[in-house]
């Protein structure tokens, strides 16, 4: 598994507002006040942005439309 941290997915297709507002509170409380550092499969932050970028995939599917590289890259690397 690659040790790399994931990219933040900036596309925002299917995300709502709120999602979005959400997503960013618990992001930051949890890089503050979360756990330290771990690898990049046990990390909650990491789960975070790969749950966000898996929520963007599903909605380009659903829309009939491909998601970027980052998108599929992102997913990818914790699905294996």
């Amino acid at each position: 598994m690659d040790d790399r941290p994931l990219p933040i997915v900036h596309d925002t297709t299917g995300l709502s507002l709120g999602y979005r507002l959400r997503w960013w509170i618990r992001y930051c409380a949890l890089y503050v006040f979360g756990p330290a550092e771990r690898s990049v499969g046990s990390s909650p932050r990491e789960r975070m942005k790969w749950e966000r970028a898996r929520k963007v995939r599903d909605a380009h599917y659903a829309r009939g439309t491909l998601p970027d590289g980052e998108t599929i890259e992102t997913v990818a690397r914790l699905e294996q």
